[in-house]
């Protein structure tokens, strides 16, 4: 089942600068209902998978694949078999096991004007690292951030041409989309952005935790390439829709998870609810649907 629609909210004060988006959308949800969907600009959020911080973290962003790909050493108390289902696993030196994730993002539509007035364009190739950001950025007028993490990784780098560029971030979605009168949290994954790399409100919530920026890390490496990323030697891509792109032949394809996800019938299929959530709904979710280990349903 092709999966391409989430439920996740909105949250606290951030500045953001150089993410401009499209003007949030206002409306609220006050309902009580369980599901994860769109709430306020002012949401909290929460991350209680099974993802471990991991040691040594890494960060790749392909920008003509569209994905984030995270890479870092399991903790030795934490067992493989604890695991979530959408990583994989490879020998590292020392006995270790290395960890790999990779999520769908949002790279630069250049048809776009930046906040500056020039037109809008990807973070050029080079070897960056996280050097700030907050874990709950509020909508504004720039863009529906909508309370998710804000993980910046360019901060006053100059490009070759001497721009100055920061506040270049992985942080939510920023679009929303209606399914069946519920207003949801929507990624769409491609060329659509200014600057910055949106994600899944629930991938960057995790893609956080799994590199410590919840309780303060920063330092972590984010290497920008322009070609696809790979994995043990073939392209690297994503289980998730994308726009204007085709999948490589060959490629490895890793998969995701989602909190409520939209399938090929048109219906919203709850699967992992209880892994993120607005943190006054937090005791109400309903159960996960899906095996955490397997993805398979349960």
């Amino acid at each position: 089942m092709k999966l391409s629609l989430i439920a996740l909210a909105a949250v606290a004060l951030a500045s953001t600068v150089g993410c401009a988006g499209q003007s949030p959308d206002e409306n609220t949800d006050d309902s009580g209902a369980d599901l994860i969907r769109k709430t306020s600009s002012t949401s909290s959020w929460q991350y209680h998978g099974i993802m471990p911080e991991l040691e040594s973290p890494q960060l790749t962003v392909s920008l003509k694949g569209h994905t984030v790909h995270l890479q870092g050493l399991l903790p030795r108390n934490v067992a493989v078999e604890s695991l979530p289902f959408h990583v994989k696993t490879e020998a590292a030196p020392g006995g270790r096991t290395m960890v790999h994730a990779a999520y769908p993002i949002a790279t630069v539509n250049t048809h776009l004007t930046a906040p500056s007035g020039l037109p809008a364009r990807n973070p050029e190739p080079f070897d960056y690292s996280v050097c700030a950001g907050t874990m709950s950025a509020a909508s504004v007028s720039e863009g529906a951030y909508g309370g998710f993490p804000f993980i910046e990784y360019i901060c006053h780098h100059r490009d070759h041409d001497g721009r100055v560029r920061s506040g270049i971030a992985f942080h939510g979605p920023i679009d929303d989309k209606v399914e069946n009168g519920t207003d949801y949290w929507f990624l769409q994954r491609g060329p659509v952005s200014h600057a910055c790399n949106r994600m899944l409100g629930e991938h960057v919530l995790e893609l956080a935790h799994a590199i410590g920026f919840d309780h303060g890390v920063r330092g972590t490496p984010a290497k920008v390439i322009a070609d696809f990323d790979q994995f043990n030697g073939k392209p690297l891509d994503v289980d998730y829709p994308s726009t204007g792109w085709t999948r490589p032949a060959g490629a490895e394809v890793f998969k995701i998870w989602q909190a409520v996800a939209m399938g090929d019938d048109g219906q919203t299929h709850i699967q992992m609810p209880q892994w993120a959530c607005e943190s006054s709904r937090c005791a109400n979710m309903p159960a996960n649907t899906l095996n955490p280990h397997t993805g398979e349903k349960l």
